[in-house]
């Protein structure tokens, strides 16, 4: 896991639910889930496999779009590390992007942060 950390701002638009593609702008209201009403789904999690096959619950912290490709962000619990993840297909699974993709990909959203500041 070690090869996808990355620095952490916090927002997750992948899992607000709102449906819509954005980045980092979160003024949309209505949780998305189809129902006149409020409530908090709370945080996605996405468990993961560590090297000794201990499973990991991970929460998601941040999602972007790079190129017509959707990335995740999600942390580790145990000690804060950061993994990035591209999802792919329908059915939204996380794939390790290979190391000239995750440079390519981390160089945009780490200067993506320093423009929002």
């Amino acid at each position: 896991m070690s090869d996808e950390k990355l620095h952490n701002c916090g927002c997750d638009d992948n899992s607000c639910g709102c449906g819509n593609d954005h980045d980092h702008d979160h003024g949309h209201e209505g949780c998305g889930c189809g129902h006149d009403h409020d409530h908090d789904h709370g945080p996605m999690i996405v468990d993961l496999e560590d090297e000794n096959g201990n499973v990991v619950s991970c929460e998601a912290i941040d999602g972007f779009t790079y190129k017509e490709n959707d990335y995740i962000l999600v942390q580790n619990p145990d000690d804060g590390s950061v993994y990035l993840f591209k999802i792919v297909g329908e059915e939204g699974e996380l794939v390790v992007p290979d190391e000239e993709e995750f440079e390519e990909v981390s160089k945009y959203y780490e200067q993506s942060l320093e423009d929002e500041e």
